[in-house]
């Protein structure tokens, strides 16, 4: 996307205007670099370029990376969800630093048998599913198979912020209240005292 701004050209006091490169957005370093939309994001995360924002935990431009002139939010566009574009300045920052990014965050996960782990079974699971998981229904399969793991180990698995974790796991955990307490509910009376007391050695 080829942006401009206007500028005066003290000579003839008549608007010009100038262009200021090819911005991308950040779905396109995707194919650029042949890495997932998670993992693009988890990378530029660890740069400083994007933080986490807002009740769905989703990754954006921080306001130092778009006053250095890295990039641009683009909150309301004319349609479809805000978003964000990377300056030409900010692509080369990005490329300069892209392996060595990529390199400190495989030392980190290196760091961690177990997170190592548990993304080969989760990767594995997958590829055997016939349509790919939610970030919810991960987050829920990692609760299941590995329930004493910290909320930031899973994200680091997951490759999304621990805050999102944090909250589908205490939507996963009200839901399992819910049906526990209608499975109560629904007993005959009597059923809770019989069965303690023919439980009772």
């Amino acid at each position: 996307m080829n942006y401009t701004a206007e500028t005066l050209d003290r000579a003839t006091g008549e608007l010009k205007e100038v262009s200021l490169g090819n911005w991308i957005t950040v779905t396109e370093l995707v194919d650029l670099y042949g890495v997932g939309p998670k993992q693009v994001r988890t990378i530029l995360h660890h740069m400083g370029l994007l933080q986490s924002e807002g009740r769905h935990g989703r990754h954006r431009l921080t306001s130092h990376t778009v006053a250095q002139g890295l990039g641009k939010r683009v909150d309301k566009p004319r349609s479809g969800f805000p978003f964000d574009v990377i300056s030409p300045l900010g692509q080369k920052l990005v490329a300069e630093v892209w392996d060595e990014t990529v390199a400190d965050l495989e030392q980190e996960r290196r760091g961690n048998p177990q997170v190592e782990e548990a993304r080969a079974v989760l990767t594995a699971f997958k590829a055997q599913r016939l349509r790919p998981l939610t970030t919810q229904e991960e987050v829920c399969w990692m609760k299941d198979h590995y329930p004493n793991m910290r909320h930031d180990q899973i994200a680091s698995v997951l490759e999304v912020t621990p805050g999102l974790v944090t909250r589908y796991a205490d939507q996963r955990r009200e839901q399992r209240d819910f049906i526990a307490r209608q499975k109560v509910k629904a007993l005959p009376d009597g059923a809770l005292s019989s069965r303690a007391f023919d439980e009772e050695p």
